[in-house]
C-alpha cells in the first residue's frame, strides 16, 4: 500500500492531463496541428531529461530527493498558463512541466524495480494502485462539474494540488529515504569490488610513460567514443530487440493515448471522454494485478506478441465499430494493450539491464517518448487534413509491423 501511494497520486495527475489537456488547449484556441506540436514538445522533454536524471541516479541513488524536485516542477510550471495563452509561452511552460511529468515515471519505476529486484513480478500489483488512482479521478472528472477541459483554471489548480500531495506522500514510502547513498547501497546487483573492476575494464587504456604519444587521435575524443560504446554495449542484444518491439507498440498507442479526448468530443460528438478514460483504467486493473501470474504461465515473449495484436485491434475498433460502442470496445482492450503491456515491458527491460535499472527504465521511457513525439506531431496534421479514421488506421499498422518482426525474431536459431 505504501509503495503504491505515489503511483495512486501520480496517475491521478495523469488522469487529469490525459483527459483534459488537449481539450483545454483547444478551448484557448489552438488547432489540432498546434496541439500535436505542443504534445510533441512534452514528449521531447520526456525523452531528454530522464537520461540525465537516470545517469545520476545510477551513481547516487537519491530517488527521494529527485522525485520531490520533480513533483514541485509539476506543481508550479502550469501556473503561468492561468494568465498567458500564447503558443510560445505555452510551449515553454509545457516543456519545463514535462521534465517532472515525464521524468517521474521512470524514476519511480526504477526505484520500485530496484527495491523488488529484476525478477520480482510484484510490480504489477504495486502499479495497479496507479490505475485505481486514474479510475477514481476519471470518475470524479466525469461526474463533477468542478473540473472541466473548458475551464483551464480548474485543470491547472487541480494538477498543482495533486503534485504537492505526491511530494508529501514520498516521506511515507518504505526504503525511499534511505536512497541517499551511492548506487551500491540501493539494491544494485553488482558488488562494489566487481563494479570497481568493471569500471577499470571500461576505462580506456592509458599509455605507459615510455609509450610514444599517438598524434593522430585526440585522447579526449577517443575517450568519449570509447565511453559511448561502453554505455550502449552495457545492455545485451535482447534488450535492444525488446525496445524496438516496445517502440512499435507505443506508436500504435498514440491515437488512443494522445488524441482520444478530441476524438470523443469532435468525432463522436460526446462529452463522455472522462468516463471512457476511467473505463480503460478499470479494465487494466485486474490484468495488472495478475500480470505476474500471466507472465510466469505464458512467458514474456508470447505475451508481448499478444499485446501488439491487441493494440492493432484496438485502433480498428474506434473506426470499424460505429459510435460510442467502438469507443467502449477500444477502451476495454486497454486491459491488454497497456494493463499487461506496461508491467511486461518494465520486467523485460529490468531483466536485461545488467544492474543498470534506472538507465534501463529511462531507455524504456525514451522509446515511449520518441514514439509519442513522432505520433503527436504527425497525428495533429493527420486530424486537420485527413481526419480521425486515417489517424487510427495509419497508426494501427505499426503494431502489425511489430508482430511480423516478432515472428522473424522467434524463427532465429537459439532465440
Amino acid at each position: 500500500m505504501r509503495r503504491g501511494l505515489p503511483y495512486f497520486l501520480l496517475f491521478s495527475i495523469y488522469a487529469i492531463i490525459n483527459t483534459y489537456l488537449p481539450i483545454m488547449l483547444r478551448t484557448v484556441g489552438f488547432s489540432a496541428a498546434e496541439i500535436g506540436l505542443l504534445l510533441g514538445i512534452i514528449e521531447v522533454t520526456g525523452v531528454i531529461i530522464p537520461f540525465f536524471i537516470s545517469l545520476q541516479l545510477d551513481k547516487t541513488g537519491r530517488y527521494g530527493f529527485t522525485m520531490s524536485i520533480l513533483g514541485l516542477d509539476i506543481a508550479l510550471l502550469l501556473l503561468p498558463l492561468l494568465a498567458f495563452h500564447s503558443f510560445l509561452i505555452t510551449a515553454i511552460c509545457l516543456g519545463i512541466f514535462a521534465a517532472g511529468f515525464k521524468g517521474l515515471v521512470p524514476v519511480l519505476d526504477g526505484f520500485t524495480a530496484k527495491e523488488l529486484g529484476p525478477h520480482n513480478t510484484q510490480y504489477g500489483k504495486i502499479r495497479s494502485l496507479g490505475s485505481i488512482g486514474f479510475v477514481c479521478t476519471g470518475l470524479f472528472l466525469q461526474l463533477s462539474p468542478l473540473i472541466s477541459g473548458k475551464n483551464p483554471a480548474s485543470i491547472i489548480i487541480s494538477v498543482s494540488a495533486e503534485a504537492l500531495l505526491f511530494a508529501a506522500a514520498l516521506f511515507w514510502v518504505p526504503g525511499l529515504r534511505k536512497q541517499t547513498g551511492t548506487a551500491h547501497g540501493t539494491g544494485s546487483s553488482i558488488p562494489a569490488n566487481e563494479t570497481e573492476t568493471a569500471l577499470s575494464a571500461a576505462a580506456p587504456d592509458r599509455p605507459s610513460a615510455d609509450a610514444a604519444p599517438h598524434r593522430d587521435v585526440n585522447p579526449e575524443t577517443a575517450a568519449f567514443f570509447h565511453h559511448a560504446r561502453q554505455f550502449f554495449t552495457a545492455f545485451p542484444r535482447p534488450f535492444w530487440e525488446a525496445l524496438l518491439l516496445i517502440f512499435l507498440a507505443f506508436l500504435g498507442l498514440v491515437p488512443c493515448q494522445r488524441f482520444f479526448s478530441l476524438y470523443v468530443e469532435e468525432y463522436l460528438k460526446s462529452g463522455a471522454s472522462a468516463g471512457l478514460w476511467a473505463l480503460s483504467a478499470m479494465a487494466e486493473i485486474p490484468v495488472m494485478l495478475f500480470s505476474g501470474t500471466l507472465i510466469k504461465r505464458f512467458g514474456k515473449e508470447r505475451l508481448l506478441a499478444l499485446c501488439l495484436l491487441s493494440i492493432a485491434v484496438r485502433n480498428l475498433c474506434y473506426i470499424a465499430v460505429p459510435g460510442i460502442t467502438g469507443a467502449v470496445a477500444g477502451q476495454l482492450l486497454h486491459s491488454l494493450s497497456f494493463g499487461l503491456f506496461h508491467p511486461l515491458s518494465v520486467l523485460l527491460c529490468a531483466s536485461h539491464s545488467n544492474g543498470k535499472t534506472a538507465t534501463a527504465m529511462t531507455f524504456y521511457t525514451a522509446v515511449n517518448g520518441i514514439a509519442y513525439v513522432i505520433g503527436s506531431m504527425a497525428g495533429g496534421y493527420i486530424i486537420d487534413y485527413v481526419g480521425y479514421p486515417a489517424l487510427f488506421i495509419s497508426f494501427g499498422l505499426f503494431p502489425v509491423a511489430g508482430i511480423v518482426l516478432y515472428a522473424l525474431l522467434m524463427r532465429r536459431p537459439g532465440y
